[in-house]
């Protein structure tokens, strides 16, 4: 089976397990989630099917490789981790995360987990270049990537809604180069 093993974490194919599980469409009802990936419109009913539509796309997606991520402290489910518009002619795709799991935020998992990725997308798939956006009133996610070498490439001013108004949208990148500087 297809594992990635950090040192907190593990990434393992997202399965209809994962999809039919109570903790996961809890997390996308989770405001204080939903709002660090800016996501608002699970907030509204979202049927199951609407979710089960988009997991079922994604783990059939030739372009896309959507993992669930679970701690190795208990094995629990925590979140999911997302490589995203693969694109082997120009060697590049794009990150996403969500821990959905709130009592393992804080815990160094996001890191560990996009470590993981890194590494399996510029040592197996070859890529040269990974990206990530996030809305910027989530200085941590910041924070971790930076950690691993992304390098800030954009501003969108007040691109996201976000509460009552509007926040900035960060676009990161990162080389193979950089991030292996970054690991040492």
């Amino acid at each position: 089976m297809f594992k990635l093993e950090g040192n907190l974490s593990y990434l393992v194919p997202f399965e209809a397990g994962h999809m039919n599980s109570d903790d996961y469409m809890d997390w996308l009802r989770d405001y204080e989630v939903m709002k660090t990936i800016n996501r608002f419109e699970y907030l509204r009913p979202v049927s199951s099917e609407e979710v089960r539509g988009y997991c079922e796309a994604l783990m059939k997606s030739p372009d896309d490789v959507f993992l669930a991520l679970h701690s190795h402290r208990d094995d629990q489910f925590v979140g999911t981790v997302r490589l995203a518009r693969i694109d082997h002619r120009s060697g590049t795709a794009d990150i996403g995360i969500m821990i959905g799991n709130r009592d393992y935020w804080g815990q160094g998992l996001a890191t560990d987990a996009i470590r993981s990725l890194c590494q399996f997308a510029f040592n197996n798939l070859g890529l040269r270049k990974l990206t990530a956006g996030l809305i910027s009133v989530n200085p941590a996610m910041l924070r971790v990537f930076e950690k691993l070498g992304f390098q800030r490439e954009g501003l969108f001013r007040q691109q996201d809604r976000y509460e009552d108004g509007y926040a900035d949208h960060i676009y990161l990148g990162c080389f193979r180069d950089e991030f292996e500087a970054a690991s040492r």
